[in-house]
C-alpha cells in the first residue's frame, strides 16, 4: 500500500464549496445533502481468520492548509480513538482496513498499518488529554480511484463557537456513519440519525470507565456508529424566541463515542433466573471538535507540517 505520513491534497476536492452551493437548499428546509456522506469511510478490523475482516467502526476526512501554500491541504482520516482498538479498549489493532467507495460504481478496502509511536507513527491522539476519545491518521487515498471528500478544519466547532452560535440544549445535530446490520455489499450505504443536543456542561462526564469532556445528544447511537462526523444542524430558530436572517449553519460538533447504556431485568421464565440486558438509554456520547482541533494544531502534527 502506497501511503505518506503527512498526505497532501489540492483544495480543489475540499468538501467547502459544496457546502456553500447547499445553503439555498437548506433554506428552504431540504434533506441533509447526499455530498455529507461522501466524507466518511468505513472501518473494518481484522477478523478470527486470516484474511476475514469484520466491521467495527466509521472514520471521516478532514483537511488543513498547508501552511507554505494554501491552495494545497494536509488530508487526515479522523475516527474515535477506541476505534483502533481491540474490544477492551487497552491495546491497540496492528491495522484496520478502511473501505471506500470507487469512481467505478463499487467499493475496495485500503490498509492501514496502526503505530503509535516511533519513526513510522501512524496515529495520533490528543497530547494532553488520555481520555479524549479521538485518534487522527495523516491519510489520503488515491483521488483517481476513489470516491471522497475532505472537511476543512474551518468547519469544526471551536469553544468560542458554542457561544457566537447559539448553541444550547436542543440545538439540533446529525450524524453518518455505518449501519452494521447493511454495510452494504458492493459500496458503502452510510446511515444518517437525527436527534438534539441534550446537554452541555463544563465538567468532565463519566462515560465508559472514566470522566472526559463530552457533550450528550439525543439520539439513537449503536455499534458502527463509533467515529462518525456528528454535525450542528443550526436553523433560524437557533435562539429562543428570535428569527436569525440567513442561512442555517452547518459546522462539525465532534465526534461520536458512543451510547449509554441502561440495564434491564430480563426474566427466563422456565428456570425462574434473573439475568440482565443492556439496552440504549437514547443518549449517546460526543467528543467535542475542539478536542480534534487540539490534535490537529498541536506539536506533533503542526511539526510535521512545517518540515514538509
Amino acid at each position: 500500500m502506497r501511503r505518506k505520513n503527512s498526505a497532501r491534497v489540492r483544495s480543489v476536492v475540499l468538501i467547502s464549496a459544496v457546502f456553500a452551493l447547499i445553503y439555498p437548499r437548506l433554506l428552504v428546509g431540504a434533506p441533509v445533502p447526499a455530498e455529507v456522506k461522501t466524507v466518511v469511510a468505513f472501518v473494518f478490523a481484522p477478523g478470527s481468520k486470516p484474511g476475514q475482516v469484520k466491521p467495527w467502526g466509521t472514520s471521516f476526512f478532514v483537511g488543513v492548509k498547508d501552511p507554505k501554500d494554501e491552495k494545497r491541504s494536509y488530508a487526515y482520516l479522523v475516527t474515535a480513538k477506541h476505534v483502533l482498538q481491540n474490544e477492551d479498549r487497552k491495546s491497540w489493532l496492528p491495522k484496520v482496513f478502511l473501505r471506500l467507495n470507487t469512481l467505478k460504481g463499487d467499493a475496495a478496502f485500503v490498509e492501514i498499518p496502526i503505530n503509535v509511536s516511533g519513526n513510522n507513527q501512524t496515529v495520533f491522539v490528543h497530547p494532553n488529554d488520555s481520555t479524549a476519545d479521538v485518534a487522527v491518521v495523516p491519510f489520503l487515498p488515491d483521488q483517481k480511484r476513489f470516491e471522497f471528500k475532505i472537511l476543512p478544519m474551518e468547519f469544526l466547532t471551536s469553544k468560542q463557537d458554542f457561544s457566537d452560535l447559539k448553541i444550547v440544549e436542543g440545538s439540533e445535530v446529525f450524524f453518518t456513519g455505518l449501519f452494521s446490520p447493511h454495510v452494504g455489499t458492493r459500496r458503502n450505504y452510510p446511515v444518517v440519525r437525527f436527534g438534539r443536543v441534550a446537554m452541555i456542561t463544563d465538567e468532565k462526564v463519566k462515560f465508559t470507565d472514566y470522566e472526559t469532556d463530552l457533550y450528550l445528544v439525543e439520539t439513537g447511537s449503536f455499534g458502527g456508529n463509533s467515529g462518525s462526523p456528528v454535525f450542528f444542524y443550526l436553523g433560524s430558530d437557533r435562539e429562543a424566541g428570535t428569527l436569525i436572517v440567513g442561512p442555517p449553519v452547518l459546522k462539525l460538533a465532534g465526534v461520536m463515542s458512543g451510547t449509554f447504556l441502561d440495564v434491564q431485568p430480563v426474566r427466563a421464565v422456565e428456570t425462574a433466573k434473573i439475568d440482565v440486558a443492556p439496552s440504549s438509554m437514547g443518549i449517546a456520547a460526543v467528543v467535542p471538535a475542539y478536542k480534534l482541533l487540539e490534535i490537529l494544531t498541536g506539536p506533533e502534527l503542526t511539526t510535521r507540517r512545517e518540515r514538509r
